[in-house]
């Protein structure tokens, strides 16, 4: 599994549960989600729960923060460090 791959599956993901984000020209890789209004908390709390299942990993709550999990591009490193 490398990063390619994890970023399309977290798209696709999003996409699909999100028509605000599925509608968006361009996706913001390095911004926060959450700041841009198009993540709220139950979207995260979605996506977490969708990367531990499918990722087979635990995702521990001091890593849901900005810096750690604060953008599509910072979750798809977070996994693949635990994918490792």
């Amino acid at each position: 599994m490398n990063k390619k791959d994890i970023v399309k599956d977290l798209l696709a993901y999003l996409k699909n549960g999100n028509p605000e984000i599925k509608n968006l020209p361009k996706i913001p890789m390095d911004e926060s989600l959450v700041e841009l209004g198009l993540m709220d908390s139950f979207g995260v709390v979605d996506i977490v729960l969708y990367i531990e299942t499918k990722y087979q990993i635990q995702i521990h709550d001091d890593e849901i923060t900005k810096e750690k999990f604060g953008s599509i591009n910072k979750m798809v490193n977070l996994i693949f460090e635990k994918k490792k």
